[in-house]
């Protein structure tokens, strides 16, 4: 399993008690590329085995990161088919901004891709990837996400593995509680930011195992690549200026938060108050 960027959190949160998570990848801040939210109350459910086996790449898909992806079809019902690769290429165009209601679940069997542009949300009460669900984008961020899947319904859903891993499910089918996000034998793979701009993370400890290490040298964060290199990427990751709203500004820890008028330049403003400490100040999810 590979996590790069702050989307990585918001996607967990959802795929910790769905399963094991066979390879996830994702770069770059949810609110560029994708949301997930949620329809009603989100209940904490107690850690379960669901699988009494290994989930495995399906044989069907072998040939799937070279199969060519052809527009979602018009009577699309949830189900991608093992070994296809559908594209959301017409939701950068003609039906950019569309909701997709999908009552029966969004299962990813064969390939789901959303390239660059894609603006489209989906309601659902589950997603199962047992192919590939890919994303990307590389515009700004401005706290609106082009793709957004908001999870619904308040029941159980069972999820029945694909191919050779009908096995992997005791009796068959897996109970993966109301509003899953499953990723089973497949892969999640949404990009969030150019390749240009490097991404890294922090090393949370070291192995003490053979003495502690005394390192001479300690590598620093990469600098950016900007324009001037020609590249698309910018040193600024996220930019407001409150004109539309509050978008994902909020007060932290109780504080209150308003859009005021007539800031230095006569702009709109963030203002935040009735702070019961002096750290509870604005707070950007991203």
């Amino acid at each position: 399993m590979k996590l790069n960027g702050a989307l990585a959190g918001a996607l967990l949160s959802f795929l910790a008690d769905a399963g094991r998570v066979d390879a996830v990848r994702v770069r770059g801040t949810k609110t560029s590329a994708m949301d997930i939210s949620s329809v009603g109350n989100l209940e904490p459910m107690e850690p379960r085995q669901l699988q009494t086996a290994d989930f495995g790449q399906l044989t069907c898909n072998a040939a799937l990161a070279d199969a060519v992806c052809t527009p979602l079809p018009a009577d699309f019902a949830g189900v991608v088919p093992c070994g296809v690769c559908y594209s959301m290429s017409d939701f950068g165009g003609a039906r950019a901004g569309e909701t997709l209601t999908m009552a029966s679940g969004l299962n990813v069997i064969g390939r789901l891709d959303f390239p660059d542009g894609s603006k489209v949300t989906i309601e659902t009460p589950s997603v199962f990837v047992q192919g590939i669900l890919s994303m990307s984008s590389t515009r700004a961020v401005t706290g609106e996400p082009d793709v957004r899947i908001r999870m619904t319904g308040d029941t159980d859903v069972n999820f029945t593995p694909e191919g050779e891993n009908a096995g992997a499910c005791s009796g068959g089918a897996c109970n993966v509680g109301p509003k899953a996000f499953v990723v089973a034998g497949g892969q999640l793979d949404i990009n969030g930011m150019p390749d240009s701009c490097p991404t890294w993370s922090r090393i949370k400890d070291t192995d003490s195992s053979e003495g502690i290490p005394t390192p001479t040298d300690f590598p620093t964060q990469p600098d950016l690549p900007t324009s001037s290199s020609g590249s698309v990427c910018s040193a600024s990751l996220v930019t407001e200026n409150f004109e539309g709203g509050l978008n994902s500004w909020h007060g932290n820890l109780g504080a209150y938060e308003s859009i005021q008028e007539g800031s230095h330049d006569g702009s709109r403003y963030l203002s935040i108050t009735e702070r019961s400490f002096y750290h509870p100040g604005p707070l950007f999810d991203i």
